[in-house]
């Protein structure tokens, strides 16, 4: 068995630890760069052996801390777009929705958006039923909404 470098092992997992944390905590990328630093160096110093020669190949530690950094950055990209991206949920998600006039809006009516029926107000006069609309904004349970440029 080869005698190991109990620093280049400790390195190793600190380097899994300061990735793991980028997952958690966005510090935009710093704690990554950290994380593959602290890996190639752990790599590189793992086995204690007098002759220089025998130690882990770079063709072994560039696509392994390659592939964890890369699968790191890809979770954390993944998870700034899911916080970034607009709501979909709630009131803020029914804004720009189109729906189906189900009875006539003069003003108000009802429409079906999302296979939901709702109360609305027509915001540009009165709408026939079965004509396509679009959510304009929402004001408790009421639907303000417009004509749609699509037909139904």
């Amino acid at each position: 068995s080869l005698p190991i470098n109990w620093a280049g092992l400790l390195l190793i997992l600190f380097g899994v630890v300061l990735l793991i944390i980028e997952i958690k905590v966005v510090s935009h990328g710093i704690l990554t760069i950290g994380g593959v630093i602290s890996m190639v160096l752990g790599s590189i110093m793992l086995y204690d052996v007098p002759d220089s020669s025998l130690s882990i190949s770079w063709f072994v530690i560039i696509p392994t801390v390659g592939t964890t950094a890369g699968l790191v950055i890809f979770a954390v990209s993944a998870g700034l777009r899911a916080l970034y991206r607009p709501s979909t949920t709630g009131t803020a998600g029914m804004v720009g929705q189109t729906g189906v006039v189900k009875t006539a809006l003069d003003p108000e009516g009802h429409v079906l958006v999302d296979g939901e029926l709702w109360q609305a107000v027509a915001a540009d006069g009165p709408v026939p039923a079965g004509e396509r609309v679009q959510v304009l904004g929402v004001d408790g349970l009421t639907l303000k909404v417009s004509k749609s440029a699509r037909p139904a």
